[in-house]
């Protein structure tokens, strides 16, 4: 959707709430860290995550799995096999607290 910035230029505004348009994909999620925030009067956790999956991903997508709402860091990496399926891999990153 086309929004107007505080410039008064058109800019694009993405759209993740619960009327956001969903796709269901199958893959693997794993782990691969977790830090907490040391600052003060703050009790956030970041932890980390790679997903593993044969249907296209990019940079702006969602993860939600689990109940946690994942963002994609980074662009996926895709690898195509001559001889096989072509398979996404991307960082994820949830923040709580």
């Amino acid at each position: 959707m086309r929004v107007v910035d505080e410039y008064g230029n058109p800019v694009r505004r993405l759209d993740y709430g619960p009327g956001a348009t969903r796709r269901a994909i199958a893959g693997l999620m794993q782990p691969t860290g977790s830090t907490a925030n040391p600052e003060p009067g703050r009790a956030a956790v970041v932890t980390s995550w790679r997903l593993f999956t044969t249907s296209p991903i990019t940079a702006r997508d969602r993860i939600q799995w689990q109940d946690r709402v994942f963002q994609v860091t980074g662009e996926p990496s895709w690898w195509s096999p001559r001889f096989g399926h072509t398979h996404y891999e991307a960082n994820l990153t949830h923040v709580e607290g």
